[in-house]
């Protein structure tokens, strides 16, 4: 059923050939789905197994698509026109649905599974940005080395961690980005060149954006953390965002701000003012206020009820009390930052 939900496939586990037996049975798989736009995405975990995309399958193919399998635990033996790679952990190969392709994955010895992230990406948005598509499949691009391949895999995580939070144009601008940035570690063509290093590094640059939402708060955001992250220098991270609206640490700063926005606007808030401002990364409370003033005009204190795009409404004096409502005052908000 999996198989079939994803391209014409046949699963067996090995040995099945040589006895005969189909053990359907003992294949046990899970997989979780979401798309952005074009591209669907994808976890899969399952046991040790063959996996045939044959002529049969090639024909029974409705679709045409390029997958992109991330292999996250055990590893994958890939076959498709001629070439045969091995993909271990953090790397990561793609696959011609037009074409015959075998998948033997195999499951760590630990765990007793296999794990992999799968972007299904339509030919036709591929086909035009890479020089030889043909020639680009059974291939392991190394995710963990610097260098191209290690931004596509960075990408797909971040993409796949932070897929339910991205509205339908986020959706649309990851999706544009994660094809032209498979496209560049695939070998681009002219018209991946012709897109220009303007248009190369706004998807990067949204890549990095969406991998900040997603490790706000539970990693690190330093510049060095996530330039080493995508494998690119400082240097070139800070470079990404020259030109655009906000530097990478103003862009840090507001997306603390707006997680904190959030909460303050949450129907089901509580806790103190202080331990927000400790949940989102701020030193301190003041550090809080200062930033937060500088961005809605207001304090976290004063900031109410209000309309759409308009200013802050204050909270009338008698209620600023230095905490959320529902919990004790943890701290006193100065009257300046």
């Amino acid at each position: 059923m999996i198989c079939e939900a994803f391209t014409p496939l046949a699963a067996e586990l090995p040995g099945a050939r040589r006895t005969g037996r189909a053990h359907a049975h003992e294949i046990r798989s899970w997989v979780r789905s979401s798309r952005l736009t074009a591209t669907n995405c994808a976890e899969v975990s399952s046991a040790t197994q063959l996996i045939t995309h044959g002529p049969a399958e090639v024909r029974r193919t409705a679709t045409d698509h390029v997958f992109v399998n991330l292999q996250i635990s055990g590893h994958c033996i890939g076959t498709q026109a001629g070439r045969r790679c091995v993909v271990g952990p953090g790397g990561f190969a793609l696959f011609d649905t037009t074409r015959e392709y075998g998948l033997e994955f195999v499951a760590d010895d630990r765990s007793q599974e296999w794990r992999c992230v799968s972007f299904r990406v339509p030919r036709a948005r591929l086909l035009p940005l890479v020089a030889d598509l043909d020639g680009a499949t059974a291939t392991t691009r190394d995710g963990t080395a610097p260098g191209m391949a290690r931004i596509v895999a960075s990408t797909m995580l971040s993409t796949w961690n932070g897929l339910d939070a991205l509205d339908p144009a986020g959706a649309d601008a990851a999706d544009t980005a994660f094809t032209t940035l498979l496209a560049a570690a695939a070998g681009g063509s002219e018209a991946l060149r012709d897109t220009g290093r303007a248009d190369l590094d706004a998807g990067l640059r949204a890549a990095v954006n969406r991998h900040l939402a997603t490790h706000l708060r539970t990693g690190d955001t330093s510049a060095r953390a996530v330039a080493a992250r995508f494998g690119i220098s400082v240097r070139k991270l800070h470079q990404l965002y020259e030109g655009t609206d906000r530097s990478f640490s103003r862009t840090v700063m507001a997306l603390r701000v707006e997680g904190c926005t959030r909460e303050l606007t949450a129907p089901s808030r509580s806790g103190t003012l202080t331990a927000l401002a400790a949940r989102w990364g701020f030193a301190d409370l003041s550090h809080l206020n200062r930033v937060f003033r500088a961005h809605h005009g207001c304090l976290p204190s004063e900031f109410g009820d209000r309309a759409p795009d308009g200013p802050c409404t204050p909270v009338p004096a008698a209620l600023r009390t230095g905490s959320i409502p529902g919990r004790p005052v943890a701290a006193t908000i100065a009257s300046r930052p």
